[in-house]
């Protein structure tokens, strides 16, 4: 397997990588998809049911890769097969302990927790708000706590300065 580095030049990126090993099936995930390549039926037999947000996390934080499987047999369907090929992180950010702390923070949020901020957020969205200093002005909560939730959260995407609802994409 040739080492190939995840580039990290903000560290609101590496919210959804350490959400990857935040659990023991979401580890497993990535450590399986690491050592070669397989499909969402392979995956999910092996994991169950949390197989379909390991792979939306790997996604938003980039270092999801698909290919199409073809079938043995001649009339069957192609299959999408996924795999990651990142086993280092090279990070290039300069960042106070303060700044860490609210990555940290966001990282650590209860489930429950996450989706009253997110919920807070779309709000906003929906209101016409999209900009991350008018929502962290609304919310009274700070940017880069803005950015990190909606990185974390699978509803939501960063664009520069913008947050905007995620499409329901396919894996």
């Amino acid at each position: 397997m040739a080492k190939r580095a995840k580039l990290v030049n903000d560290i609101v990126e590496l919210v959804p990588i350490l959400q990857i090993f935040s659990t023991k099936t979401y580890r497993e995930v990535y450590e399986s998809l690491l050592e070669g390549w397989m499909t969402y039926n392979e995956l999910r037999d092996r994991f169950g049911d949390s197989v379909d947000e390991a792979l939306k996390i790997l996604k938003h934080a980039g270092m999801l890769e698909v290919k199409w499987r073809m079938p043995k047999d001649p009339g069957d369907t192609p299959q999408k097969e996924y795999h990651v090929s990142y086993t280092h992180l090279s990070a290039n950010f300069y960042t106070s302990l303060k700044d860490l702390n609210k990555i940290l923070e966001v990282i650590f949020l209860s489930d429950d927790e996450l989706e009253k901020i997110v919920s807070r957020i779309i709000e906003e969205i929906n209101m016409g708000r999209m900009s991350v200093p008018h929502i962290s002005r609304s919310l009274q909560l700070d940017p880069l706590f803005i950015r990190a939730t909606a990185k974390k959260s699978l509803k939501l995407n960063i664009k520069g300065q913008l947050v905007e609802l995620s499409k329901d994409e396919e894996i």
